[in-house]
């Protein structure tokens, strides 16, 4: 079974019914959305953007110090600041997810979304888990802009439950140790291979069984989806798109593009199905099963 481990579900960019098509020709069984953390936001068309991207990568992969410092940058006075503006949820919408879940029982699960510094948004975390197809929780201390240490409760929770959080880190200093340290059986995802740590952090997750990374989003390439995975072997890493972003028109999502990164891969085929699939299945094997496999 292929799932895709990171998507966000947001119409306003790609209608669940041309997702599922695209889903389907590339075989993609079931997707794990994610509620949009940030308003629709469109990649645009421009030689100056891509290199600029390439620099960025160059500067986190090489001399991160910098590179920090632009990351940092992208996130300022509630708005994200890539090819453009656009407006950050402080309170990302789980019914978002809950509804496409609903919608699609047999094709979609869901994380819950929270923001720890939003009293509601932890309050209500656990009625969505116990919702049907829910196998996790989301955090974001990059846009939303708080120290790891606020998920410590939240943490607490997804261990007792052995559900995973899966977490876009900011570039607070050894951040990615924290939940490990204190939760040693914690399942813990950093998307985006681990931006912005990548070469740490992959060093780091060598060592540590419960810690994992995704191949998600155009803040990678496929040379560093190659690199993570032979140092982090192939039962660490997980298939994820971060669709619809990376879009340049509505309802034009290229599935295959993420895909092709982990088919490119020079590693047996029987490797490859753990990342398509294999070991996510197996995080979130503590869920609700019979909903995800016998739909």
């Amino acid at each position: 079974m292929i799932i895709d481990c990171h998507f966000h579900v947001d119409e306003t960019m790609l209608a669940l019914e041309k997702m599922i098509v695209e889903m389907d020709k590339n075989n993609v069984e079931k997707t794990a959305l994610i509620p949009p953390f940030n308003e629709t936001m469109y990649e645009k068309e421009s030689t100056y953007q891509d290199n600029l991207h390439r620099f960025f990568r160059f500067l986190i992969m090489n001399l991160p110090k910098i590179g920090f410092k632009i990351y940092d940058g992208l996130v300022k006075d509630g708005y994200f600041k890539v090819n453009g503006s656009f407006k950050i949820f402080t309170e990302p919408n789980n019914d978002i997810v809950a509804n496409a879940i609903k919608r699609y029982p047999d094709r979609f699960l869901g994380w819950a979304a929270v923001n720890p510094t939003v009293p509601e948004s932890v309050e209500t975390l656990e009625t969505y888990l116990n919702l049907p197809g829910f196998i996790g929780v989301k955090a974001h201390p990059f846009m939303h802009k708080y120290s790891i240490k606020e998920l410590d409760s939240i943490g607490a929770l997804c261990q007792n439950r052995d559900i995973p959080m899966i977490i876009h880190l900011s570039s607070e200093p050894d951040s990615y140790k924290y939940l490990p340290e204190k939760y040693p059986n914690l399942k813990v995802i950093y998307a985006h291979a681990g931006l912005p740590f990548w070469k740490s952090l992959w060093q780091y997750a060598k060592e540590k069984p419960n810690v994992f990374v995704d191949t998600s989003s155009d803040y990678l390439t496929p040379s560093i989806v190659r690199n993570v995975v032979q140092v982090l072997g192939y039962r660490k890493v997980l298939y994820g798109c971060d669709g619809p972003y990376g879009m340049k028109r509505f309802n034009e999502y290229d599935y295959s593009d993420k895909r092709s990164w982990v088919d490119s891969l020079d590693i047996p085929q029987e490797h490859k199905e753990f990342i398509l699939g294999k070991t996510f299945m197996d995080l979130i094997k503590s869920t609700d099963l019979d909903f995800i496999q016998n739909r």
